[in-house]
């Protein structure tokens, strides 16, 4: 089945040169350089508003705030896993507005995005949900349409990759349950798949040791020595 359906061609056909910059810019919004770092943020503003509050009986970091940092961990390894499971083709070389890796479908910043905006829109307990929801709705919309205008995915592509990522928040949020520690179990029992499957692609070694340095960084902070270590600092 193909996945041409003329939308690429026409956005790179009709859209000017200078708009590849904003387009460009515009698709970090999924990328890791942006996600990892937003996540490493919120999970500092936390632990430092409980530090400055002493109040060494709770943890440092919230039960919620870990599920959710653990539930994009594990959905950045899906995306290795989905990704390399098809390794199916992008559009031609000719379309591509920018340097990007060989396999176009599902696209990984679409899914990341989808991932990542929607687990914050779920589960940030910040505005009203419905705000919520429709910003990450419109950073994925955002970002999908990015990467179709820098030529480097289908239509069939971007649609598929948030069909991926709601799944997978699905199946996080309703099966698996707030639960931290079971989400990092589940993350890196994906990663390590993702490993295998893409017979030890750099990318897939990174979401494995990602995943369990994570988990492990968490574990650590929240020992009553190092808390209250910090606390005196």
């Amino acid at each position: 089945m193909t996945r041409d359906l003329g939308v690429t061609v026409a956005l790179r056909e009709h859209l000017p040169e200078w708009a590849v910059e904003a387009f460009a810019a515009l698709a970090l919004l999924g990328d890791l350089i942006v996600i990892v770092p937003l996540l490493g943020l919120l999970y500092l503003l936390e632990v430092g508003s409980n530090l400055r509050s002493d109040r060494l009986e709770e943890p440092l970091c919230s039960e919620r705030t870990v599920f959710l940092i653990a539930t994009v961990f594990g959905g950045l390894a899906f995306v290795v896993l989905v990704k390399g499971s098809f390794a199916l083709p992008r559009p031609p070389a000719d379309l591509h507005a920018v340097e990007t890796s060989k396999h176009g479908f599902p696209s990984g910043h679409v899914m990341a995005a989808t991932i990542f905006w929607g687990a914050l829109a779920l589960w940030l307990e910040r505005a009203q949900l419905l705000t919520r929801v429709t910003i990450a709705t419109l950073v994925v919309a955002i970002v999908a349409l990015s990467r179709l205008a820098l030529g480097v995915h289908y239509l069939v592509d971007v649609v598929a990759s948030v069909a991926f990522g709601i799944l997978y928040l699905a199946v996080i949020g309703y099966v698996v349950g707030i639960r931290p520690l079971r989400v990092f179990l589940v993350a890196i029992a994906i990663a390590a798949l993702a490993l295998v499957v893409t017979g030890g692609e750099t990318r897939a070694i990174l979401a494995l040791v990602g995943t369990v340095g994570a988990v492990i960084g968490w574990q650590l902070v929240e020992l009553p020595v190092v808390r209250r270590t910090l606390t005196r600092a």
